[in-house]
């Protein structure tokens, strides 16, 4: 559990020689709606703490950013701590964060990313297919019939849209299955390749004409392990974030 009710009267910090409790930073804190990523952060600050690093790696880190930044002198780089209102500690945590974050996913989920592909191996399949939309139903169905009875090219009335570029052609390619709206994605899979499907609502403004073209079966290499370990990442961070949300209390 969070836990931010305080039991003591120190103050989180200084403002102008007058000090701010804790109360005050969390009220702001809820007002500009901050709280979630406040939680995100702690959680995160306190899993990756868990994870070493190579020795030295936080050291070069802070180095590397030295020489980016020209503060490789003591003095100037004690000004920039200074006037970032940050420790050199805090810095380390900044810099090797991203790289605590590989680490961690490596270990918790690397030794299972084959598996989680194939668990949801058609989620990477790769989709080309047209597509124009509308929020208007009657404009979507003249557009189906036109291109069912092959009175006009997908090219001809992509242009026809409000705003659409002068090469318009309504293509979408190698669009990624999962990122697809799931009763479009199941209607271009039942009609197949080459068949102009009816017009589908796929949300409350947005009525869809489309066209399979054809599907790039997914093929399990490095950049797709990658993206499979951040998925995971991300998945257990919002639950965790979530179940920490739940049980927050804020100080009246």
């Amino acid at each position: 559990m969070i836990e931010t009710t305080m039991t003591n009267t120190k103050p989180a910090l200084w403002l102008d020689d007058q000090p701010v409790s804790a109360a005050e930073v969390m009220a702001v804190l809820c007002k500009e709606n901050k709280l979630n990523e406040l939680v995100s952060n702690l959680v995160l600050d306190r899993t990756l703490s868990q994870v070493k690093l190579a020795q030295g790696q936080e050291e070069e880190l802070v180095n590397d950013f030295r020489k980016q930044h020209q503060l490789e002198g003591d003095e100037a780089f004690t000004d920039f701590l200074q006037k970032n209102h940050i420790t050199e500690p805090l810095l380390k945590q900044n810099l090797s964060r991203p790289h605590r974050v590989v680490q961690y996913r490596e270990e918790r989920w690397g030794p299972r990313a084959n598996s989680l592909y194939l668990k949801h191996k058609d989620h990477y399949d790769r989709i080309n297919y047209r597509r124009l939309q509308s929020g208007n139903a009657d404009v979507m169905q003249e557009v189906f019939f036109r291109l069912k009875d092959n009175e006009d090219s997908w090219e001809t009335l992509a242009r026809q849209f409000p705003g659409a570029q002068p090469d318009a052609d309504a293509r979408q390619n190698s669009i990624p299955a999962a990122q697809m709206e799931a009763p479009l994605l199941a209607a271009l899979l039942k009609a197949g390749p080459g068949t102009v499907i009816r017009p589908l609502r796929v949300n409350a403004n947005t009525v869809v004409v489309a066209e399979l073209e054809s599907i790039s079966p997914s093929r399990f290499d490095e950049e797709l392990r990658t993206l499979i370990l951040k998925r995971e990442f991300d998945s257990w961070l919002e639950e965790e974030c979530r179940r920490m949300l739940n049980k927050l209390q804020v100080p009246a």
